[in-house]
């Protein structure tokens, strides 16, 4: 509960442009109502020239009373405008997302379809036709544009690398999942009452498909979770899912199944389900399985990193505590090291962390203790791998 006298701080990754803010009055404010396009644009403009303000100045600012400034918030929160953290209930900050590009709203997510249902399909056609873009006929031209290694020979090791955030035009930290779910099925598919407004947050949704990838949940696997997670009259939220996923999983005896395939070991190691490497490499029981999925899934949600090199870095892991994954602090350190030392690709990945295992076998040759030959531990999970794959 907001306390009286609370005050808050802004953030935002990027100044808006004339586009965005056509975007949002045309397309997010039939969504957010009035109220909502005001106080987005109010924070935007605040954020540029105050550094801390008391709630109840801006609600005298925007004649709000709280609780109608708690609703609008809510509203910006689950079109993916607005995160909000708060400490003691008194220390509020809201960082401010960019919206969407007009495509990647009508198309690209389920915004379109939303919106579509609000303002009616003739209103939409409308709003479409504003933001078509009248495209040149390039019929018999040739594209004679240079590209950068036409031009340039540059080699790098590392990415450049900076300790503080910089600006970026993203309106959220959207995860790209192979092999996942049929979102919009899902939608389908859910009994009506479980159908929200939140569904159509793009945050939520990437959530969701990041989910059923995690933990290799079907839509019907899905749908029980859902129902699971709004009994008693709960709301559906992320953190109640999350909840639910891992208690269902856990619950569930699944036999491990990986479909035969002619891949390269790097696309085998790209495409081979988290689901999968648990089972196999984590010790115990099916509890403690579900809580090594839920602590990789924590994981993700912090980083940005590529889903092959994500397998990499957890066989690593595994392989190096014996079966036992760590406290997810643990595992972000260890990839902040592997990227500090240039990894960013599968290869990369693979060539780092044979570079380690030299340099301990190295230490252990200095050392008294008898020398074991083992052959290469990708080799061996590998060979295991297709021994799973019969």
């Amino acid at each position: 509960m907001m306390r009286v006298g609370s005050k808050f701080r802004l953030q935002t990754k990027t100044d808006l442009s004339f586009s965005d803010f056509r975007v949002l009055s045309l397309l997010y404010q039939p969504l957010i109502g009035i109220d909502g396009f005001s106080l987005y644009v109010t924070l935007t403009h605040l954020s540029k020239s105050i550094s801390e303000l008391k709630h109840q100045a801006l609600f005298d600012i925007l004649n709000l009373t709280k609780d109608n400034f708690i609703s609008i918030t809510e509203k910006l929160e689950a079109i993916g405008l607005v995160e909000t953290f708060v400490r003691d209930e008194t220390d509020y900050i809201y960082v401010l997302k960019p919206p969407y590009s007009a495509k990647k709203f009508l198309i690209d997510t389920f915004l379109g379809t939303y919106l579509e249902s609000e303002i009616g399909d003739k209103n939409l056609k409308i709003l479409l036709e504003i933001f078509k873009v009248k495209e040149l006929d390039f019929y018999g031209y040739e594209n004679i544009s240079k590209t950068f290694d036409d031009l340039y020979s540059f080699r790098v090791k590392k990415l450049l690398k900076v300790d503080f955030k910089l600006e970026e035009r993203n309106g959220n930290n959207t995860k790209l999942i192979r092999n996942s779910i049929d979102y919009n099925m899902l939608i389908e598919k859910l009994p009506r009452a479980l159908k929200t407004p939140s569904l159509f947050n793009e945050n939520f949704k990437q959530k969701i498909i990041q989910l059923a990838y995690v933990y290799q949940f079907s839509i019907s696997d899905l749908i029980e979770i859902f129902k699971e997670s709004a009994k008693n009259g709960s709301d559906l939220n992320i953190e109640a899912i999350n909840f639910r996923a891992k208690l269902y999983y856990a619950n569930q005896n699944k036999d491990i199944y990986v479909e035969e395939n002619k891949l390269s070991d790097e696309e085998k190691i790209a495409t081979l389900p988290l689901d999968t490497i648990v089972q196999k490499f984590v010790l115990g029981d099916h509890q403690q399985k579900a809580m090594a999925l839920s602590t990789i899934n924590d994981f993700i949600n912090q980083t940005e990193i590529d889903l092959g090199v994500l397998n990499i870095l957890i066989m690593f892991i595994l392989k190096n505590k014996n079966g036992e994954l760590p406290h997810v602090n643990y595992i972000l350190k260890v990839w902040k090291s592997w990227q500090n030392s240039g990894v960013s690709s599968i290869s990369d990945a693979i060539s780092h962390q044979e570079q380690i295992e030299k340099k301990w076998k190295n230490k252990k040759s200095y050392s008294n203790e008898p020398k074991v030959n083992k052959p290469e531990w990708l080799d061996e999970y590998l060979k295991e791998i297709q021994e799973m794959e019969g």
